[in-house]
């Protein structure tokens, strides 16, 4: 008797869906719950055969209980089928699947297709809960009782045609009987292998010769033996499999080959994820361990830039080399921000902007380092709307796109061009139709060049995590990953149109918003300025050095050291000495933070700026929840520490 378990917040939805179950199933036991926590309780305890989930759910919604489910070692068996509003998006419905759904109904749900749902969800347990059962016994039984293999002839041939994977019996090379399973997997009528020949069901010879000259020794010295392989279907798609033979009498004259074949593709495919993921994980944990230095170094440089900028003619050539100096250091600590956030996933803030000031900027520093083979053109729309968008990942947008133009044209030169202009995205416009985009007004940025394209066979791969047609050394193959990733992430899609030895162009679609453009930076007034006593403790002589002449500009008394512990003593001695005190985070014997709790012990009342490029052991939040003051980030800007210094003193 099928046991059925649904999870609804609503009990009328419940007490209608347990009905129609009674009604299509008779003899099934149904289970309900209202909530989430309640059905993971009941799906532990009770083990039902298939559960439906409604996803719309308050407090733990419909894809929060599928992932527990599937997390769980106890329910992850169990098949999930998720119930939706009939007008669900498709992105809502591949997240569900993504998680370890099994199927979807759409209300008001229809009885057939409930009838053919379940149905088909008891098949998969069933034959999930037969895999278990019974793997272990079959392989046991092809290793030890192989000289009783006549004996048992019925009661084996009951066993391999219920089996999940597929098993064959191959003699001289040639496949003398399969089970059903093997069949479906290949893609043949039942009992149409039988007599092939063993090199058909390859993807090459060079795997069939592989495998003779791995597999096959070790079976006939030890009785048994199993690699990974790839085959191929009757239609020719190959796939990955996992390969165990035993000998027929292996104490004997070998005779044969029992093989069992098991798809693993879908294994595979969930193994590169994580692998994936923890590639992904790994740069972020690189990026963690150099950010503080990395920033040290680009504080300075974007500090001692500003200062040699108020020390120049504000209309001189040398004060706008010095402002793109600048810009360029507040970019790439932007972008170290943004590789940080990689294992971490933060949404990066946005605001309405156009996209043809970030063009802008991008080609005007690609033109002064491009050789002079190479042309770089512009073609702007009549019309560009606002999008709301991170400046610093369209800037890398468009940037890793017009390097990866230039990569493709530095042998021979060429024409890279870059276009920005309107477009309506709908079903029935044959330009636009076929992009997975909601039909609206879209922003579309193309990037051309007329280099030596990409060859057919590889676009399918241009987009995935560490591919690269590039030299060692010359790219990571995360650039069009990273790309599509923002993209998406800004609700658009990305195209690419190549041709080989024509060039290649790519398409990025980001949808326009109603509402204008808010400005990188609001105009700014004068720097505020004071005369209070600071306490300044960096253990980077430039950062000391900067810092104290900032400082010093704005009017403030500083008193600079580069050791935590003989910034302690000093305070120790003279508290009522200073009237701030601003100190970096990581340091040798005395970090940043034990410094403050130090202060505050001798003076409570002390204000205390943390300064930090990059730390796990802190957060801004844990900053001022010890009553630290202001949290700063590296590089600091010197409008960033004057407004800062001053907001602290003025409390």
């Amino acid at each position: 008797m099928p046991k059925l378990l649904a999870i609804d917040d609503k009990m009328d939805n419940l007490i209608t869906l347990s009905a129609l179950l009674k009604a299509v199933i008779p003899d099934c036991e149904v289970m309900t719950a209202q909530s989430g926590p309640e059905g993971l309780e009941k799906a532990k305890t009770g083990l039902p055969d298939t559960i439906l989930l409604d996803i719309k759910m308050p407090g733990m919604d419909g894809y929060d209980v599928c992932k527990k489910l599937k997390q769980d070692k106890i329910t992850s068996h169990i098949p999930v089928i998720m119930i939706s509003a009939i007008k669900t998006e498709s992105r809502d419905l591949v997240k569900g699947l993504e998680i370890g759904a099994d199927a979807y109904l759409a209300k008001p749900i229809d009885e057939y297709v409930l009838v053919a749902q379940l149905n088909s969800a008891l098949r998969i347990k069933k034959a999930e809960d037969q895999l278990r059962n019974q793997k272990d016994l079959l392989e046991e039984m092809v290793r030890e009782k192989t000289r009783a293999l006549r004996e048992n002839e019925e009661r084996m041939a009951a066993i391999l045609r219920a089996s999940p994977v597929g098993i064959g019996l191959f003699i001289n090379r040639e496949l003398q009987w399969a089970n059903e399973t093997l069949h479906r997997m290949l893609g043949y009528e039942d009992g149409s292998l039988s007599g092939q020949n063993a090199r058909m069901f390859y993807a090459d010879d060079e795997e069939y010769n592989r495998v003779g000259r791995e597999l096959i020794p070790v079976v006939n010295k030890e009785g048994a033996g199993e690699l990974e392989s790839r085959w191929a279907r009757k239609d020719g798609t190959a796939f990955d499999c996992r390969l165990r033979a035993c000998a027929l009498h292996p104490r004997g004259p070998i005779k044969g080959y029992i093989v069992t074949v098991g798809d693993i593709s879908e294994s595979k495919r969930l193994k590169a994820q994580l692998q994936q993921a923890q590639k992904m994980e790994a740069i972020g944990t690189l990026a963690g361990g150099i950010a503080h230095d990395f920033n040290n170094i680009l504080s300075a440089i974007i500090g001692y830039a500003e200062l040699a900028r108020m020390k120049v003619d504000q209309e001189s050539d040398v004060a706008a080399d010095l402002d793109k100096v600048i810009q360029s250091g507040e970019r790439a600590a932007d972008l170290v921000q943004q590789i940080l956030t990689i294992s971490r996933r933060h949404k990066k803030e946005r605001r309405p902007m156009q996209l043809k000031y970030i063009k802008k900027e991008v080609l005007e520093m690609l033109r002064a380092t491009l050789p002079s083979t190479i042309q770089v053109k512009e073609r702007v729309g009549k019309e560009m709307g606002v999008i709301n968008a991170d400046p610093a990942q369209m800037h890398q947008v468009i940037m890793n796109l017009c390097t990866n133009a230039a990569h493709a044209m530095q042998e021979d030169g060429g024409v890279l061009e870059v276009g920005i202009g309107d477009v309506q995205v709908g079903s029935e416009d044959p330009e636009t139709g076929y992009l997975d985009l909601p039909p609206g007004s879209y922003l579309r940025l193309a990037v051309s060049d007329t280099g030596y394209g990409i060859p057919r066979h590889l676009m399918d791969k241009i987009f995935d995590p560490y591919f690269t047609t590039k030299d060692t050394g010359e790219g990571t193959g995360l650039g069009l990953s990273v790309i599509q990733g923002i993209v998406k992430a800004h609700e658009g899609t990305i195209t690419v149109d190549s041709e080989p030895g024509k060039g290649t162009t790519f398409h990025v679609y980001l949808p326009i918003i109603q509402g204008e453009e808010k400005p990188e930076k609001e105009t700014e007034g004068p720097l505020p300025t004071g005369n209070e006593r600071i306490l300044f403790v960096d253990d980077e002589e430039l950062l000391i050095g900067l810092g104290s002449q900032r400082l010093e500009r704005l009017g403030y008394e500083v008193v600079p050291k580069i050791s935590s512990t003989e910034a302690l003593e000093l305070f120790r001695s003279e508290p009522d000495r200073f009237d701030l005190v601003i100190t970096d985070m990581t340091m040798p014997k005395m970090t940043g933070d034990k410094l403050a709790r130090e202060l505050m012990k001798i003076r409570p009342d002390i204000p205390i700026i943390l300064c930090t490029g990059h730390s796990k052991l802190i957060s801004e939040k844990q900053a001022k929840e010890m009553g630290i003051r202001a949290f700063l980030g590296k590089p600091i800007l010197k409008r960033a520490m004057a407004e800062t210094v001053r907001k602290v003193l003025d409390v």
